[in-house]
């Protein structure tokens, strides 16, 4: 849910007079920006991150793909009765660490405890709250000829997650890629038009979004998409395609043809940048569709992974 720019109050039950409240209260082009999600992951302690991480990067990502600059977090917190201590300090460090890394404040907590069996360990929901840096970085702004970028290698949160939880073993080499984003987008965002972090439902989902909110058809290279192949393994056991599978730290951008270059060479000069790459461009087709060239050539509709998708990475 989105508390800044554009708002749609069908989807979460607001009455009609909200949007009207919310421009009287920040004005139209207001310069705080908040973004909020609810994180539930399975499992919630993980190889290298936990679920406090999670929430923290995911807030943080959410807003920094808007072109804010993110200064706090608030965090809601559900622990279920008879969680070991031991995980709770490791929460809580997480928590803190992710913060200090993503450069923002933890300003408030809530912490509720329910009783043993009406939830999952633990459950979050973080606030972050930004203020407004530039231009925002919006949709509209997407023009035919953009370059479509990806910061990071597609699929890594999810073969994580789905390894450990089904015993395949691929954990060891395949870590989440869970990581605060801000750092690296600061670095391009002046040549950047639109950026979305790759979330829950994958690339495929991003792309897909943009393609119907633009107008225009996106075309994507699969050669092109940067993959693992420990990922492509994990993820094939369970029928899931890496543009379907979550991510935890990789953006998806716009850019614009004439800066795509110097685009790619800041994101590989950054930690979390270093597999960075163009999958593929804008067109001015106006069906507003995604089209996938294949590496022999061909272009196609794609259809979605064979297998259910995995509920609860994100």
């Amino acid at each position: 849910m989105t508390y800044a720019g554009r708002w749609d109050t069908s989807q979460v039950g607001f009455g009609p007079e909200t949007p009207e409240l919310i421009a009287r209260t920040l004005g139209p082009d207001p310069a705080v920006v908040v973004r909020t999600g609810t994180y539930v992951v399975d499992p919630p302690f993980f190889g290298n991150g936990d679920i406090g991480r999670v929430a923290v990067c995911g807030a943080v990502n959410e807003l920094a793909a808007t072109g804010a600059e993110p200064r706090h977090i608030a965090l809601g917190i559900v622990l279920e009765a008879g969680l070991p201590l031991d995980l709770v300090h490791r929460l809580t460090a997480s928590v803190r660490a992710a913060a200090a890394e993503a450069q923002v404040t933890v300003a408030a907590v809530d912490t509720k405890v329910v009783r043993a069996g009406e939830a999952d360990r633990v459950f979050l929901t973080a606030t972050a709250f930004g203020e407004r840096a530039g231009p925002p970085l919006d949709l509209d702004t997407v023009r035919p000829g953009d370059a479509i970028v990806v910061t990071g290698p597609l699929g890594n949160h999810a073969a994580h997650l789905v390894s450990l939880r089904d015993g395949l073993g691929y954990e060891h080499h395949v870590p989440s890629d869970c990581a605060p984003l801000g750092g690296l987008l600061r670095t391009v965002v002046a040549d950047v038009r639109h950026a979305r972090p790759v979330v829950a439902g994958g690339l495929a989902e991003v792309l897909r979004l943009c393609a119907a909110g633009r107008g225009l058809t996106l075309r994507v290279d699969e050669a092109a998409l940067p993959v693992r192949y420990e990922t492509r393994v994990a993820l094939a056991t369970c029928g899931l395609a890496p543009l379907d599978a979550a991510c935890a730290g990789c953006l998806c951008l716009f850019v614009p043809p004439g800066r795509t270059r110097a685009v790619l060479a800041a994101l590989r000069a950054h930690p979390y940048g270093r597999h960075a790459a163009v999958v593929g461009e804008v067109t001015a087709d106006p069906l507003g569709d995604v089209e996938f060239a294949t590496p022999d050539g061909a272009r196609r509709a794609r259809t979605p992974s064979a297998g259910p998708l995995p509920e609860r990475l994100l």
